[in-house]
């Protein structure tokens, strides 16, 4: 779309604007638009020299969201606030001017929604982790953050033709893993059945546009059976004196398509049943009208849910039922209240009372899910755990557990025992013992059934281990075992980082040993950007040479060369395979975090790899028996009898031969490759003079 002249500019701007201004005036009154002409003006004015990529000027964005969180029945202040959800980021306008014009409330809000600079974070992978998790702590705050932001998403994907093909195909599938899940769990049910089927015709278009056909054609051939269905149905309910309405629903697209995937059925088999919601006045109605439909038409075997009795995570309730219809057409009954009916559509929304300037959270299951994203958050080390954490918990299916005194446990579909525990207080999670379900024991990596009663035993002596992360389907209880691993594991680096520098001190012949005051002065000379415990936790993870520290602890320069008797040597000593490096040579070392010293010869191949930073020069002195290996090279006459020669030459010095090996040089010579067991360099040169001297060698070196 080319850009508009300012008449064209002006005519599409008053155009959303007079839409947004009378359905405002429609819901709030005439007193509200006094707030919601001047975030429009601000709006305006600060996005005029931008556009969106279809061409249509920017401001025609930010309306649309606002229109949309309008027809939500939300307040002026959050319709405020998505007028200028973007003002912040995208022009020169900050927070602080936002709270100056329009109070601390509102930019709190656009502040809790403003997208993240992407500049500053390695990726865009790590950024949009980085936001959403902004945006989810916000929302904890003030529930109004989240909504103003899937109106934005809704009305992004609404208008998502205009970006090239592999950007839709990112936005698309960012929004099916999380915003679709989000908007169900906080119950925005048509929200939630918007951006799915937006997402779904850009994951996959053809998919889309075959089903979307499927059903145009399949809905103009039932059209009687429907009608004979809902006629039938209110002539029973009126005959039984019960005051009802009742619609019809088709599917979404990407409803069926879900459905067709789970059950492994074609379009004909998932599209032949019908749904049909019955809304009535009082719970009493509820059952009344699940008694009457039940003897119009015969219900499926175990096709019964009490979503009143036990509502969903998210509020929901409803009664539901499968019956056989004409036909033998499957029936799926939705039977619901009024206020039932708002929970179903609004979610969230329908659970706000009005108070003053506030807005209050009255669902107790929304107030608790975002206390445990909370809790996943203060156990998440970075954005990206948080996030991916995050998703475990917004599966659209929970099951319903109660604990010994019958108090109900939501847990995510697919639970365990160990989920249920951390569901319970994080204590309780990670010193889990066993388990009763039902009154019969069970491991703690079973999982759970709709209705189970689970009692948990635990042991102080228990600890969360790796394993244990293969137990567990819940974000929550994920957080907390890693959370409580990498902990642990910092702890134990900290510890290993005392005795490997206390080890180091001993190895370089002092009998110091590491004290605060002594780390302190360490700290603030050489790592500045460190304390005594990160660098302790540093030296005991591998990422700061040992060897290093314990010669800055002694005044020993960063080039002199450490000898290091290995009768005194506390480590074990791991020279690398492939250089073979021997005592009596300047070497390179390190000591690891296992507590290995690592030898490396200077002309090591992989010196590139090994960190040199890491390393410093050591001279190993073999007062011991221990054996190296060394490997060499000979050219030796290829003759009979000069192999076993060659060996029996090295056998009479003593050296131990650990392979031996004779290649096909020429017709004149052969090569041989020998790996050698030697106590130092100089054991190793002394074999070298004794063989030079031997007429069928021709030629002979050290690797």
């Amino acid at each position: 779309m080319a850009s508009l002249d300012y008449g064209d500019y002006q005519d599409l701007v008053d155009k959303k604007k007079q839409i947004l201004f009378k359905s405002v005036e429609a819901k709030l009154g005439k007193k509200s638009l006094v707030l919601i002409e001047l975030a429009f003006e601000v709006a305006s004015r600060s996005h005029f020299n931008q556009n969106r990529k279809s061409g249509e000027p920017y401001i025609t964005h930010p309306t649309e969201v606002a229109t949309i969180i309008c027809d939500w029945n939300l307040d002026e202040q959050t319709i405020a606030s998505a007028l200028l959800h973007d003002v912040v980021e995208d022009t020169e306008i900050t927070k602080m001017d936002i709270e100056q014009m329009f109070g601390k409330s509102i930019a709190e809000l656009v502040d809790g929604v403003t997208k993240l600079e992407k500049i500053h974070f390695e990726s865009e992978e790590i950024a949009h982790a980085e936001y959403f998790q902004k945006v989810i702590l916000a929302m904890s705050k003030d529930i109004r953050v989240i909504l103003i932001k899937l109106a934005d998403r809704l009305h992004n994907m609404l208008t998502l033709g205009n970006m090239k093909e592999e950007k839709r195909k990112r936005i698309a599938l960012e929004t099916m893993e999380i915003y679709v899940p989000l908007a169900n769990k906080i119950g925005l049910h048509k929200v939630h059945l918007q951006l799915a089927d937006e997402s779904f015709k850009y994951l996959h278009p053809y998919r889309y546009l075959v089903l979307s056909k499927a059903v145009d054609e399949s809905q103009k051939k039932r059209l009687p059976l429907i009608e004979t269905i809902l006629e039938n149905i209110s002539t029973s309910l009126k005959a039984n004196g019960i005051s009802a309405t009742f619609v019809y629903r088709q599917r979404t697209i990407y409803n069926l398509y879900r459905r067709m995937q789970r059950r492994r059925q074609s379009f004909d088999r998932i599209y032949d049943s019908f749904e049909v919601k019955v809304v009535v006045e009082s719970i009493r109605d509820c059952y009344l009208v699940l008694g009457v439909l039940h003897n119009l038409y015969r219900p499926f075997p175990g096709k019964f849910k009490d979503y009143i009795a036990i509502p969903k995570s998210n509020g929901y309730q409803s009664l539901h039922s499968t019956l056989m219809g004409p036909h033998g057409t499957p029936i799926q009954l939705h039977i619901r209240t009024t206020a039932m009916e708002d929970v179903a559509e609004n979610g969230i929304i329908s659970h706000w009372i009005k108070k003053g300037d506030h807005f209050l959270a009255a669902n107790s299951g929304t107030a608790s899910w975002i206390n445990n994203i909370l809790d996943i958050q203060s156990s998440s080390f970075s954005a990206n755990e948080f996030l991916n954490n995050l998703k475990h918990d917004l599966s659209p299916s929970d099951i319903y557990t109660f604990t010994p005194k019958g108090k109900i446990i939501l847990l995510p579909q697919g639970s365990t025992v160990l989920d249920f525990a951390y569901y319970i207080h994080s204590d309780i999670g990670n010193h889990c013992e066993s388990a009763r379900i039902n009154q019969y024991l069970a491991k703690l990596d079973t999982k759970l059934q709709n209705g189970d009663i689970v009692e948990i035993t635990t042991n102080e002596n228990v600890e969360p281990n790796d394993d244990w992360l293969q137990m567990v389907v819940s974000g929550k209880s994920i957080s907390k075992i890693k959370h409580y691993l990498k902990e642990q594991k910092y702890d134990d680096a900290v510890n290993n980082g005392i005795k490997l520098i206390n080890q180091s001190l001993s190895l370089l012949g002092s009998d110091t040993t590491l004290n605060d005051q002594m780390l302190k002065e360490l700290t603030m000379k050489y790592y500045p950007k460190l304390d005594s415990l990160e660098l302790e936790h540093a030296v005991g993870n591998g990422n700061i040479s040992t060897l290093m520290v314990a010669k800055q602890i002694l005044g020993i320069l960063p080039d002199q060369v450490i000898s290091i008797p290995l009768s005194k040597c506390q480590f074990l000593i791991s020279p690398d395979i492939q250089c073979s490096p021997l005592p009596g040579e300047t070497l390179l070392g390190r000591i690891n975090r296992q507590g290995e010293l690592v030898l490396h010869k200077q002309t090591c191949k992989n010196i590139k790899a090994i960190e040199l930073d890491k390393y410093t020069f050591v001279h190993i002195i073999n007062d011991t028996d221990k054996q190296f290996s060394t490997h060499l090279t000979a050219l030796i006459a290829n003759e009979p009898g000069t192999f076993s020669k060659f060996a029996h030459l090295i056998s009479e010095s003593g050296i131990n031969i650990l392979e031996l090996n004779q290649g096909y040089q020429s017709a004149k010579t052969a090569l041989i490759t020998a790996t050698l067991s030697v106590n130092d360099l100089s054991q190793a040169e002394n074999l070298l003079l004794n063989l030079r001297n031997a007429d069928f060698i021709w030629e002979i070196k050290l690797l």
